[in-house]
Parts: structure tokens; C-alpha cells; sequence
């Protein structure tokens, strides 16, 4: 049995160690419940510290409870307690690492999708919802089948057309296109995310 797992005086020098007004955490066996209650708020400091947004901040904390509690008998065979502790907190800057790069990429995922022709000054530039590309793709197969001419126009502002120029594709107006455009993304953003306010389309 290792000192961090025992529970008897004796088998657990960092028990046998408590004195007067020791943290009663402190006073536990090294286990993995204890650990976490006793850094989970210095933990949650640095992830909010370095993502500056909570919820990404408790998401990272989550994630790298998930990795610690697989990898704890990997952490057990270290030589202390302060050993257990730096390798706990090298998987929590791991999680928030994670989190810190897929935000980037979810940001650069909603820059190529604004550039590729998302609606502007339209009422619906909230394009967070479809960053995706992905499932912005099944949204517009999914239009097509109730919408076809919505579909079509998002799919050249997609390509980077305009809406004089989608007009003349299509043969409407360049004021239709910029409608059907405006009602194509708020249909897709319907089928992305219920939640959201869905009109009529034309």
C-alpha cells in the first residue's frame, strides 16, 4: 500500500503528521476526492486567470478531474505529496491549454465563415451558432428541401458573390437576394439551434 492510499496510523506518514490546527484536508490520506477538494479552487483561479470566461474555465477544471481520475495510479507512484500535486497541476494547464487552442479554432472557424458570405447588416450577423462548417453544410442541404431559392442564395454568398450578381443568376431582384439571404441563414440557424426565433421563408 503506498503512503498515500493508507488509512491506519502507521501506514500513512502525511496522516501521522497532523498536528494542532492542521487543515483537516491536509490531516486526510492523499486521495483522489481529497486532492480535488482541497486545489479545485486554486485550480479554477488559473483556468479562468488564462481563458478570462468562467464557463470555459469550469470546463477545463471538468476535463482535467476526468484525465486526473483515469491517470490517479500514475500520480500514486509519485515519490510525495508535492510530486502528486505538480503532476495534477500539469494536466490541469493541459485542459486549459486544450480549451484555450479549440476556442482559436472555433474563432478562425467563425472568420471563414463570415468571410465566405454570411448575411451583413441584416438583423442576424450572430453567426456563432453555424461555425461549424460541417453541420452549416447539412443546414443548407436541409433548407434546400423546403426552400430551394433560399438555399441557392446562400450557397453563391457562400462563394462570394454579390447580391446584384446573384440576381442576375436567379433572375430576382438584388434586394430579393439580400431577403432570401437574410431568411436562408435564420432557417439555418433554426436547424443548427431550435432556440432561436424561426420565421416564415418564402
Amino acid at each position: 500500500m503506498t503512503q498515500f492510499s493508507g488509512d491506519e496510523p502507521g501506514q500513512n506518514p502525511l496522516l501521522d503528521a497532523t498536528g494542532p490546527g492542521q487543515d483537516p484536508v491536509e490531516a486526510l490520506p492523499l486521495d483522489f476526492t481529497t486532492l480535488v477538494m482541497a486545489e479545485h479552487e486554486k485550480w479554477l483561479r488559473y483556468a479562468y486567470s488564462r481563458l478570462l470566461h468562467r464557463q470555459d474555465a469550469e470546463d477545463a477544471i471538468q476535463n482535467a478531474g476526468f484525465t486526473l481520475h483515469q491517470k490517479w495510479e500514475q500520480a500514486l507512484g509519485c515519490s510525495d505529496r508535492q510530486a502528486v500535486e505538480a503532476f495534477a497541476w500539469k494536466i490541469v494547464k493541459d485542459a486549459v491549454t486544450d480549451i484555450a487552442r479549440g476556442r482559436g479554432r472555433h474563432e478562425a472557424r467563425v472568420r471563414r465563415l463570415r468571410e465566405s458570405g454570411a448575411p451583413e447588416a441584416t438583423g442576424h450577423e450572430d453567426v456563432d451558432l453555424l461555425v461549424e462548417l460541417d453541420a452549416v453544410r447539412w443546414a443548407r442541404d436541409e433548407l434546400a428541401k423546403a426552400y430551394p431559392t433560399q438555399a441557392e442564395v446562400v450557397r453563391l454568398r457562400q462563394q462570394g458573390m454579390s447580391y446584384p450578381q446573384i440576381g442576375q443568376v436567379l433572375q430576382i431582384a438584388a434586394g430579393t437576394a439580400k431577403t432570401y439571404a437574410s431568411q436562408g441563414w435564420r432557417h439555418m440557424q433554426y436547424l443548427l439551434d431550435p432556440r432561436t426565433e424561426h420565421g416564415e421563408g418564402n
